[in-house]
């Protein structure tokens, strides 16, 4: 039999310079990941050119970015979508860590990075 459940904590690492991604598992149709992001780290403006990124905050705040210059408070209990090719990062600005849960659509869903202006690059 497979493995259905998974232990977060197992999974989270650290890393002082960057923020930190750990995969969980990854199937046909998902691929599903924990990060670890530190006060002042970021992870990077990108968007998934063939499929759907969600976010689920598990601990902590980020400062979201949803593109077009324009971000929101992402805290703990609450999801955010980037459907494909929808720019999305985040800076953690707060004194804690962060960690949320991204589940993507596919396990194939491509990465690109943002080209910004130096205002919106997280």
């Amino acid at each position: 039999m497979n493995r259905r459940i998974f232990a977060l904590e197992d999974y989270t690492c650290s890393n002082d310079q960057n923020a930190t991604v750990t995969e969980i598992t990854q199937t046909e149709n998902s691929s599903i990941a924990v990060w670890l992001v530190k006060p002042g780290q970021i992870v990077p403006s990108h968007y998934h050119p063939h499929g759907q990124d969600s976010w689920i905050m598990i601990k902590g705040t980020l400062t979201y970015y949803l593109g077009d210059g324009q971000s929101q408070s992402l805290n703990a209990g609450e999801i955010a979508l980037a459907q494909k090719n929808q720019i999305h990062g985040a800076i953690n600005k707060s004194n804690e860590d962060a960690v949320f849960v991204s589940i993507y659509s596919a396990p194939n869903i491509g990465y690109e990075k943002a080209l910004l202006t130096d205002d919106e690059n997280y």
